[in-house]
């Protein structure tokens, strides 16, 4: 049976759909930008907006796992993801998927101070009561592109870069996501939360300088995309963290899985 993944014009869904197509699976992508590569590469196609229940129910139609990667930090308001998730789970349990793989963040919780994880918080919860088999992979950092011109143009405080980050590869993200659509179960219910720190663990301006990211008047940020103004709301106030996963969090998902990340560096 096919997986469908939401969102696939985002750079982190679109190499999930990806790596799944090289597996041999028969792939459906659900976008509202360009993805002639996976239509290329033997996806099919689904163009249509996040809030388009009925298109996404259509879309879902015979899916084992629907892949929820979603919009993370660079999320434009907490709304959008409580509301993106909201449309899945009915657009899912309507179509009769059997299982819904999606990825949070580490601190989530509907308490938490900040509007990322409060509203990564709300989507676990919707997830949670879903009546549809769900797991929840929560993240630190993901080190994209957007991610590190993001924080290279925020004029992040000194307290800020002191923050701890523990940053994963976008290619082990992918790995563990795919590794968890390999393991296909035939329970009808239940939901379950796995955390995914990276390899190691510093101050936040630590891994910015590691990956070369230069802070303002100590280097060219030429080239570096600045930050959207919409984009700051969600950003900044998250960056507090916590980005480091505790004893009470979850279980890890590498050690569940077997996938073994590796350290984040200039060229991931």
């Amino acid at each position: 049976m096919p997986v469908l993944i939401t969102g696939a014009h985002r750079p982190l869904a679109r190499r999930v759909a990806a790596a799944l197509l090289e597996e041999g699976g028969e792939v459906r992508v659900h976008s509202a930008g360009e993805v002639s590569s996976l239509r290329a590469g033997g996806a099919i196609v689904a163009a249509g907006d996040a809030d388009d229940e009925g298109h996404l129910e259509a879309s879902l139609a015979q899916v084992h796992t629907a892949i929820h990667v979603g919009r993370g930090v660079l999320a434009p308001s907490p709304r959008v993801l409580v509301t993106e998730a909201e449309t899945l789970v009915r657009a899912a349990t309507g179509a009769g998927v059997r299982r819904i793989v999606a990825l949070s963040v580490v601190g989530a919780s509907p308490g938490a101070p900040d509007p990322l994880r409060a509203a990564y918080g709300e989507v676990e919860a919707l997830l949670a009561a879903a009546p549809v088999p769900t797991v929840v992979l929560r993240t630190s950092l993901v080190d994209t592109p957007a991610i590190r011109d993001a924080l290279g143009t925020a004029g992040l405080s000194p307290d800020e870069r002191e923050q701890q980050v523990a940053p994963v590869r976008p290619a082990d993200v992918v790995e563990l996501v795919v590794s968890f659509d390999r393991m296909r179960s035939s329970a009808a219910s239940g939901h379950a939360a796995f955390t995914a720190d990276g390899p190691t663990t510093s101050t936040l301006g630590d891994y910015l300088t590691r990956v070369g990211v230069a802070r303002p008047g100590q280097g060219s940020l030429v080239g570096r995309r600045a930050l959207d103004p919409a984009r700051v709301p969600m950003l900044l106030p998250s960056l507090t963290g916590p980005w480091v996963s505790g004893p009470s969090d979850p279980p890890d998902a590498w050690a569940f899985t077997g996938v073994v990340p590796s350290v984040v560096g200039p060229g991931a």
